[in-house]
């Protein structure tokens, strides 16, 4: 583990039947998440997904404090691809913590047989800082709101 300021980093997965015991430790970083969603998520949807399963939470500590959340998802792609997603990531101190944490996800990636990462409506600011890291650009979501 890299110690970090004196204070060790801790990359956890918590399981989807441990969700409600910490669920008051991450809510105020995943609301970060959904203030800037564009109407694409609730903290009610990213609590379901993660008690059913659907998602893994992952918990960034730096000593005894939650600092950052990600959430990570499989998906396999009529082609035979399978992708480890990272839909959800809000938290401070990123750069205290990508590296170790692009490298669990690295290798929960291989366990699960997946082909490559992907990140989703991934911001500006992420990309500049993850690009160096062989990361690139693979769709761009565009929108038309409609005036009902």
């Amino acid at each position: 583990m890299k110690k970090i300021q004196g204070d060790e980093i801790v990359i956890s997965a918590i399981s989807a039947d441990k969700i409600d015991l910490i669920w008051p430790l991450v809510e105020h970083h995943l609301q970060r998440v959904v203030d800037v969603a564009h109407g694409e998520l609730t903290l009610y949807s990213i609590k379901g997904r993660l008690q059913d399963g659907m998602s893994i939470l992952i918990t960034i500590n730096k000593g005894s404090e939650i600092i950052a959340v990600n959430t990570l998802e499989i998906r396999d792609f009529d082609s035979g691809l399978r992708a480890l997603f990272i839909p959800i990531t809000g938290g401070d101190y990123l750069d205290e913590w990508k590296d170790m944490f692009l490298d669990v996800a690295k290798s929960i990636a291989i366990e699960h047989g997946c082909d490559e990462l992907r990140g989703i409506a991934v911001r500006d600011g992420w990309l500049r800082k993850l690009k160096p890291d062989g990361w690139e650009p693979l769709h761009q979501i565009i929108r038309y709101k409609l005036e009902i």
